[in-house]
């Protein structure tokens, strides 16, 4: 009994924590500047425009 009360607390505390927004947005920075330089330079019509607003989005909830 007590080994399952443990590994839920366990569970419930690593489910409750979120990844830093700050870390997320300066470990992403090189990998989408990148990407948008990928996609300007040969990527199809698609994946230019699914790929400028997949960086628009994260871009706009990353300070620059």
């Amino acid at each position: 009994m007590h080994k399952l009360l443990a590994a839920l607390t366990l569970l419930a505390a690593g489910c409750a924590t979120a990844p830093s927004d700050s870390a997320i947005c300066d470990g992403t920075r090189h990998l989408r500047a990148q990407h948008a330089a990928a996609l300007a330079a040969d990527g199809g019509d698609r994946s230019v425009v699914t790929g400028a607003a997949l960086i628009a989005a994260i871009d706009a909830g990353c300070p620059r």
